[in-house]
């Protein structure tokens, strides 16, 4: 069975040889303490495949074309006010880039939104890569990972207005609700309209829609709120895929999202991620409440990697109950911080290994 195969019938909760073992994503810092830590540079896990690998063999971009001029506006010392490639302008501290104070974003009004929307035009050429379509072609026959599109920027319904709007997106949704409809509208035939292109040519595996739409205790917005404005979108976005061929529906939110989870799957979403246990997320509850006609992915906790060996164990055996239910991708709740240590990581990997039968 190759990886490309593994994966999907694992995400559709048919059987499997073995259990997917997908790649944990890690801070920079992480890697730098590792490499002192004796990693090589090179080193390898043995992960099935490389997310990555399932982005850039597609090639398709979801973003501003063109890209907002990246501009310092002002050097105040210990920060910097710039606006960058997202047309966001904000200070940014010099010793913390991470750490930032956004001031204002692309669209404050329905004339910011006109001007904006050219560039997010679905026909640009610009949006598919040279030579595309042979490298989706080759990465599929290779069977190595599956061909996914979507994932970060500009490819969800909240997130879209989050990220051209920031917070403001809360008041334009009651004092400019037609503003609102029209720009989802907008995403959701733009969006559709790239799925279409991209099927006429290639089989895509995966559409990874990015929300991050949840704090520690619950939604940014309430269920009835979600299910007015973004069910229907998600809805006949689904549709489309589906007809097209896309077998994973893969939705990303951090945070508390059990009082959305029916509502995603009402819309046809089929795979949620990353179960972030900080907020209260645990696989194996999920599994109970929810049952098992959608997949999981993620839900390691990954402050227990920094922990001692024992506590490795035991959350191994906290998720084994959601592993053993099947159609659950078992990887961390998100990306790895630098407090833990190599050896604590290469110890974890090989009990997930075994877990899964790798």
């Amino acid at each position: 069975m190759t990886n490309r195969e593994r994966f999907i019938r694992c995400s559709l909760g048919q059987s499997t040889d073995r259990g997917v073992f997908w790649e944990d994503r890690l801070w920079s810092e992480t890697r730098a303490r590792w490499r002192s830590e004796g990693m090589t540079e090179n080193f390898e896990f043995g992960y099935d495949f490389y997310e990555s690998e399932s982005h850039s063999a597609l090639n398709v971009d979801y973003g501003y074309l063109p890209r907002f001029e990246e501009k310092v506006l002002e050097d105040l010392g210990n920060k910097l006010h710039i606006i960058d490639q997202y047309g966001v302008e904000k200070l940014v501290m010099k010793d913390n880039p991470g750490l930032q104070h956004f001031l204002k974003y692309p669209v404050e009004n329905r004339r910011d939104w006109e001007k904006l929307s050219a560039r997010l035009d679905a026909d640009n050429p610009g949006r598919f890569g040279e030579g595309w379509i042979e490298k989706a072609k080759n990465t599929e026959a290779s069977g190595g990972a599956p061909l996914t599109l979507g994932g970060g920027h500009l490819c969800g319904f909240f997130s879209f207005l989050r990220e051209t709007m920031g917070d403001n997106c809360y008041y334009h949704i009651y004092d400019e609700p037609e503003l609102i409809r029209d720009m989802l509208q907008f995403q959701e035939d733009r969006i559709c309209k790239m799925i279409m292109k991209t099927t006429e040519h290639v089989k895509i595996d995966r559409l990874f829609i990015w929300e991050d739409m949840c704090y520690k205790t619950g939604p940014l917005i309430g269920p009835e709120m979600f299910g007015e404005l973004l069910t229907p979108h998600y809805s006949r976005l689904i549709k489309t895929a589906k007809n097209c061929g896309v077998k994973v529906i893969d939705v990303d939110s951090d945070g508390m999202i059990d009082s959305l989870i029916p509502l995603w799957l009402e819309a046809g979403v089929n795979m949620i991620h990353p179960f972030e246990v900080q907020a209260g997320m645990d696989v194996s509850a999920v599994r109970k409440t929810f049952g098992g006609n959608f997949a999981m992915r993620g839900g390691v906790d990954k402050r227990a990697l920094a922990r001692e060996k024992k506590d490795i164990d035991a959350e191994i055996e906290r998720i084994r109950p959601a592993y053993e239910q099947g159609r659950y991708i078992p990887c961390a709740d998100h990306s790895v911080p630098p407090d833990v240590p190599f050896y604590n990581y290469q110890y974890y990997i090989e009990k997930l290994k075994k877990m899964i039968g790798l």
